[in-house]
């Protein structure tokens, strides 16, 4: 039985997804493929986002806590 895979999104260089006519998604990264089927595939893109958001949240937590220890000193 032949697979038809369908691009899904790439970027050059990095890597790549697409899906499968056997009901997969294939996730190729630099040293790594994994195979998904769309329960994971759907949870896998919900974790990614969850984890964009923390880094995001986790910046700007560690970024007001670095301006909260600076002071700006005016010499007369």
């Amino acid at each position: 039985m032949s697979h038809e895979q369908t691009p899904l999104a790439t970027y050059r260089d990095f890597g790549g997804i697409s899906s499968c006519s056997c009901g997969l998604y294939h996730i190729h990264l630099p040293g790594v493929t994994v195979h998904l089927n769309e329960n994971g595939f759907d949870i896998l893109v919900q974790m990614v986002l969850l984890a964009e958001e923390n880094r995001d949240l986790q910046r700007k937590d560690q970024t007001e806590s670095l301006e909260k220890r600076l002071q700006l000193v005016k010499r007369s």
